[in-house]
């Protein structure tokens, strides 16, 4: 991800230019003037943003994604391709299927996303072990059952008798 040459707001614009490319091509569809506006507008408030916490948060994210891909390479797949795919329809959405009251909004979701598939690919990596299975193959959970099991047996046996 930090080798993208392209910055969130450079990619903000450059998919304002695909979208004013759109309306000169659809001149009856005022929803792809409407996203560019959009999308320049969020392009400059993002730009604004630079080294502020949520810029910083998204950058840590970013390294660590970085890092732990680079040092598991050979285990998990490339996070980085799922990262620029989402965004890229992401980017395309606005205007239309999503829009964003302003760049920091736009920026809590971006950081999200990275939270979101740093969670996954450290899932990948440290499988959550089955807690139901290691209950059920602990020798003392093993031994407790039996008991009560033979316990159980033995109060139904008394109870049986009694009626």
């Amino acid at each position: 991800m930090s080798d993208d040459p392209f910055s969130i707001s450079d990619r903000l614009e450059s998919t304002a230019e695909w979208r004013r490319g759109k309306a000169e091509e659809f001149p009856d569809d005022k929803r792809n003037l409407e996203a560019a506006e959009q999308l320049e507008r969020l392009a400059a408030e993002v730009r604004a943003l630079d080294d502020t916490e949520i810029d910083k948060q998204i950058s840590e994210l970013d390294d660590s994604i970085d890092r732990l891909y680079e040092a598991n390479k050979d285990n998990c797949h490339d996070v980085s391709i799922d990262i620029m795919e989402t965004l890229s329809e992401e980017f395309r959405a606005i205007g239309f299927r999503s829009g964003y009251s302003s760049g920091r909004e736009f920026l809590v979701w971006y950081r999200d996303l990275l939270q979101d598939k740093l969670d996954a690919l450290m899932d990948d990596l440290v499988p959550v072990p089955d807690l139901d299975e290691q209950v059920r193959n602990d020798p003392a959970v093993k031994a407790a059952k039996q008991a009560y099991d033979e316990a159980y047996a033995k109060a139904y046996a008394e109870a049986c008798k009694k009626l």
